[in-house]
Order: structure tokens, then sequence, then C-alpha cells
């Protein structure tokens, strides 16, 4: 087994997912990005629910050898399938890291980016997720599937929009642009797409061929089958080095995936705790022979595990409650309600906190990110900037009724349980509502142009928090007002990164909701503002 690289400086969190860390580090050959393997708690649940044991990479020397031969093979074929718009992130080598418990995969770093979010200055992210998503997955899906690579069509985004932010798209010192496939090893079985056909279409035909769920699994013989087919085209372009190399990759990895597929659930859970060290090979060997026994026990840890869990999160709760400046709120929140340049302040500095996120992760240039930040000065959005602010500094106090008032006034015997279902889940809506009908109202009776904008979006569930942005949006058709744009871009975005299961940072959803600003900004403010 290639033993994971030796480096020198210390690592860099580049970013942790549900079943992986993934570091930084620098050894003799550079910079290496490596895959600390672990699991959150919900995922581990899924993993021992549909596999037996937790995640596979983290434990199984045949599952980790097989996620590093795949990486070779593909690293290999997808910039022949792709014409050279596409890599792999190949590995470099795997091991045991005796700190953590678990194996690690080191693969080649990869300096890109994802596909870049809209905003009012820039408007290049739509062509970049459009050539990803439209042109070079489905490529990819295709060739995958042809070559019996059935489980990387998970991680290659067939219905999966988390797996968008699987490529980064690098450019060289030329200039010349190409994506990089960064993650290919799953932390979940393919059995969640958003879309529901194709997990009837594609992924439980495949899930009943391999004969469990669809996890990473490669049809090796259709692989071999395949290489052979196209021999010639292959060697052409790879050499005969490169043909003989894949040849053998492909014959280890069938080697691999049967080594792991061929243990029984039992045989996995038991083996996973072996490799961490949590039972010995002899205890391992007594419980193999007690399968009730065993699932009791793994039953009574995973309680213990929970309870556990449920104690710590409860803790840095009530740690960050006394941390919060208590003292002086009662004044702060009568200056709020009383002065508006207190308010349009409070949402300056929203503006500005968010327009600084988006540098720190890329998002935004440093001159575009100048030229939003004077905006956000320089650009008073009239009134309505200080109603946004009270439509984010009620929303606490809302969610607090909603989840301990109402709960309360339900076990009291005041009110039943739907009257707490549609509490929770209109209460948002009707907050907004009223504040922003009395808004309407006022302006009206002093014979101003009312925010009826703002009255229909602010009654919408999530999206109705971008209400007075959306108003001043479409009021500043004369003059673009950069803040109020910025605004709705990162309000849609936010609302994509907060879709359950599917959305999350640099995802598919994001990039989507994030783009569906175009739709409702005007034409003509869209123009003035990308100029």
């Amino acid at each position: 087994m290639p033993s994971t690289l030796q480096t020198s400086a210390a690592p860099r969190l580049l970013g942790q997912g549900l079943a992986a860390r993934v570091y930084l580090e620098t050894g003799p050959q550079g910079k290496v990005a490596r895959k600390v393997f672990d699991s959150s708690p919900l995922v581990r649940l899924v993993q021992y629910a549909f596999l037996g044991a937790a995640n596979p990479y983290a434990w199984s020397e045949a599952a980790v050898r097989g996620a590093y031969l795949r990486r070779r093979i593909l690293a290999q074929l997808v910039p022949l399938w792709t014409g050279g718009r596409m890599s792999v992130a190949e590995a470099l080598g795997h091991g045991w890291d005796a700190d953590e418990q678990t194996y690690t995969l080191d693969t080649r770093w990869s300096p890109g980016r994802p596909p870049r979010l809209h905003h009012p200055l820039s408007r290049a992210g739509a062509r970049e997720v459009r050539e990803l998503r439209e042109d070079l997955l489905p490529l990819l899906h295709e060739h995958l599937a042809e070559t019996g690579f059935d489980g990387m069509l998970w991680q290659a985004g067939l219905g999966n929009p988390v797996s968008f932010a699987n490529f980064l798209l690098e450019h060289d010192e030329l200039g010349r642009r190409h994506w990089v496939w960064i993650d290919l090893e799953s932390g979940v079985p393919a059995l969640f797409p958003l879309d529901p056909r194709v997990l009837l279409r594609t992924y439980l035909p495949l899930s009943h061929r391999h004969g469990a769920p669809l996890f990473d699994h490669t049809d090796t013989a259709k692989l071999r089958a395949r290489i052979e087919a196209r021999a010639q085209a292959l060697s052409e372009g790879l050499g005969d080095e490169g043909l003989a190399r894949l040849r053998s990759d492909a014959a280890a990895l069938e080697v691999c995936d049967a080594g792991f597929w061929s243990l029984s659930r039992l045989e996995r859970s038991i083996a996973s705790q072996v490799a961490k060290g949590k039972v010995s090979k002899e205890e391992g060997e007594r419980w193999s022979r007690r399968p009730l026994g065993w699932w009791a026990r793994e039953a009574g840890r995973g309680l213990r595990g929970g309870i556990r869990r449920a104690a710590d999160a409860a803790q840095e709760l009530w740690s960050r409650a006394r941390r919060l400046p208590w003292r002086g709120l009662p004044r702060r929140i009568r200056e709020f309600a009383i002065s508006q340049a207190t308010r349009e302040e409070v949402a300056r500095k929203v503006l500005h906190l968010r327009l600084s996120q988006w540098s720190s992760r890329g998002a935004l240039c440093p001159t575009a990110a100048a030229t939003l930040h004077a905006a956000v000065d320089r650009q008073s959005s009239s009134a309505w900037l200080s109603d946004f602010a009270v439509h984010v500094a009620i929303k606490p106090l809302v969610k607090g009724i909603e989840w301990l008032a109402f709960p309360a006034l339900l076990m009291a015997g005041v009110v039943d349980e739907a009257t707490v279902g549609v509490a929770i889940l209109a209460g948002g809506s009707v907050s907004r509502t009223l504040y922003t009908a009395g808004r309407v109202l006022h302006d009206l009776l002093r014979g101003r142009r009312a925010p009826w904008v703002a009255l229909g979006v602010g009654t919408l569930p999530v999206i109705g928090n971008l209400a007075f942005p959306a108003q001043i949006a479409w009021r500043s058709r004369e003059e673009a007002d950069l803040a109020a744009q910025f605004l709705l871009y990162d309000g849609m975005s936010m609302v994509g990164r907060r879709v359950p299961i599917w959305g999350g940072r640099d995802t598919l959803l994001e990039s989507l909701a994030n783009q569906a600003v175009d739709r409702f900004v005007p034409p003509a403010q869209v123009t003035r503002s990308a100029r």
C-alpha cells in the first residue's frame, strides 16, 4: 500500500464536508490536499443504516485503496473524454493516521475556484455555471455510465446538486481555463437525489445490479471490457505505458472492490470497530458468533453517543448565551425603535458584513468589493433601508415566540397542535406583513409612494426577508441602487444554501437561486449595473 506522503509544513484546513476534512499540506512534491475521512453523526447514522458501518474510507484499507485507484484511472480517462477541458485531482498516496484513527487520501491540490456567484457588477458566473451544468457534466455522466463507473455518477452531480461543489475552475499561466474534479469519494449512498426520477431510473436499478445500496461501486468487468474495446484509441491518447497502467489499475480495482463488498453487514460493522481500536481482533471474532448481541451493543453505543452530543450542544448554547452583551440591551433596543438613523446604520453594518463574507470566499474581486462597499455608504436608499433593518431585527424575536412561546401555550392547553404548526410556518410572514402593512398605510396617509412590492414579497417564507431590498431595487430604475441589488443576490444565495439536504455553499442550488435574481430585477437596471 502506498504510504501517505510526508509533509513538513503545518496543515491548513481547506474545507470540511459531511464525511471528511481536507487539509492543505506542503511536502517534497509541493502542495498536497490531504483528505482525512470522518463523518458527522447524522451521516454516520445513514452509513450504518445502509452499509452496516460508518464511512468505509475511514476504516477499510480495501475501500480507500479502491478510491486511490479510481482516481488514478479517471485521471487518465477524463481529459480524453472532455478534450482536455476537465481533469481529475489525481491521488498521490494513502495511509493510516494513527492520531485520528482513520485512513487518509492525498491528492493533487487545485488552486481553482467554484463558479462565481452573480452580483450587481459581474455576470460571468452564469456562463461558468451553464458550461459546467449543461455541457461538461452531461458528457461526463455519459462516459462514466459507459465505462462502468456507476457510483461515480453521484459525485459527478447526477441528481445531486451538492456535488456541484466538487468541480473547480483553474487558470494556467497563459490564462487558459479548465475544470478540475476534486472530490470523487461519496459520503452517503446514491439514494437521495433531488429528482425522484433519477432515483427510479438510475440509482435503484444500479443498486439492484450491484446487490447493495450504490456507494461508489464500479462495474470492473465493464470497465476492463471497455478498455480493451478502445485499446487502440487509448494507446494513441495515453501511450503504451499509459494503457498498461490503465489495465493494471483496473485489475487492482477489481480486487479491492471484491475485498470490501464481499463482507456482510455484520462483518463490516465489526471490522470498522476493530480498525478503530474499539474492540480487539479476538473480541471481534467472538462477536461475529453473536450477531444479536453485537447489534444491541452498537445500538446502546449510538444512544449513549447521541445523549452525550445533545448535552454538549446544550452546554455550548448556554455558553454562547452567557457571552451575549445583555447589559445595555434595553437601551440599544430603544434606540433602534425610535431612531431611523440607528436603523439605517444597522442595515449598513449588515451589508458591509455580507460583502466581507463574499470577499473572503472569493466571490468578489477587490475592485468590485470596494465599489460595493462605497455604494453602501453613499446610497441611502431612502427610509426603506431602515425598514430592512427592522425586518432583520424582529426575526430573532419572532423565532423565539414560534419555538418557545407557542409550544409552552400548547403544553398549557391554551392552543392546539394545528395552531402551533401554523405559527411556526407562517410566523415570519405574518410579522413582516403586519409591519409592512403599517408602513404602506403610513405612506398613503401622507401622500407618499407606498412600498407595495415589499408588502407582496414579505408574505413569502424565507425570501420575504428581502422584501425591502426588492422594493428598493424595483424603484431604483433611473439610478441603480447597487446596495439593494447586492442584498437580493446575497439573499437568494442564502436561500439556496439553506435548502435541507441538497443545499449548501457552492452547490448547484445556491448558484441557481443566486441567478434567479436576474428574472425579477428590471432589465434596464441590470444592464446599467453590469457596465
